[in-house]
């Protein structure tokens, strides 16, 4: 085992893709993936990437037929949880990251 050194990292926020069989509801099948990667790509295009650190998960466990799962967790802060998140939801997700 090896520590890792993470006291760049000043935001975390987990992205639930997680995808299940097509008769049950799962964060895939209600956008999970695009909004992962939209703030994956933000990240990088300004450069925030070794203090930003943006992650997909499997359940998160907050299934539903709406949204997906976003966890974001800031070094001195308690963790906020979102649940139904959708596209739209980018930029108020953003803020909270970036606040």
């Amino acid at each position: 085992m090896v520590l890792v050194d993470g006291k760049t990292c000043k935001v975390a926020v987990f992205v639930c893709v997680n995808d299940r069989p097509i008769e049950r509801v799962s964060c895939a099948k209600v956008g999970g993936l695009e909004f992962y990667q939209q703030l994956k790509e933000r990240v990088k295009t300004l450069g925030l990437h070794q203090s930003h650190w943006i992650t997909r998960t499997g359940c998160l466990g907050f299934c539903n037929s709406t949204g997906t799962t976003v966890a974001v967790f800031k070094t001195g802060k308690d963790p906020i949880w979102y649940n139904e998140v959708k596209m739209e939801h980018l930029e108020t997700i953003w803020k909270e990251i970036n606040s």
